[in-house]
């Protein structure tokens, strides 16, 4: 689906939705120190590279399905998505949640800073849409390869953008 048609389904479907609480998860919050190391029982840490630079944890006290990622040893972004274990009952800011169709996002989604683009590794058909909130460093970013949706990742801006690892 080409990027301007996508971004009309999603103006006639978005609602005026208002900017969403997105900082905290399961009492995690964004920006907040986070050592797995010392956190207890439960957490899987990705094998990246440099751990304590970035790296990405799942399970302890955080919802089935969902993971996030560490900056600097801060938390970063939250996400959710089929790829992770998430379903239809992960649920995200706006009220999205991973295997709603493009519609269905569209429909929950603001009206105004959403921003279409071409997914990085499904081209043709599928589409990132991203959220800002500049004036708190804030993003949503849902990823669409085949018009439904997969994943969904929220948190800082620069964090949301990244698709491989930090970069």
């Amino acid at each position: 689906m080409p990027a301007p048609l996508a971004a009309l389904l999603l103006a006639l479907g978005g609602g005026a939705a208002p900017a969403p609480d997105i900082d905290c998860v399961a009492g995690l919050c964004i920006d907040q120190p986070f050592d797995p190391a010392t956190a207890g029982d439960g957490w899987q840490v990705a094998d990246w590279p440099d751990p304590k630079l970035c790296t990405q944890v799942s399970g302890g006290r955080l919802p089935a399905g969902a993971g996030m990622m560490l900056l600097d040893g801060r938390i970063a972004r939250f996400e959710v998505g089929l790829p992770y274990g998430g379903d239809a009952t992960s649920e995200a800011p706006f009220g999205l949640r991973p295997g709603m169709s493009l519609a269905e996002a569209g429909a929950l989604l603001p009206d105004a800073d959403v921003e279409p683009q071409l997914h990085k590794y499904a081209w043709p058909p599928g589409l990132y849409f991203i959220w800002r909130d500049p004036a708190r460093d804030r993003a949503v970013r849902i990823e669409v390869p085949d018009g439904v949706v997969e994943t969904i990742l929220w948190g800082r801006a620069q964090a949301v953008g990244f698709s491989e690892g930090c970069a």
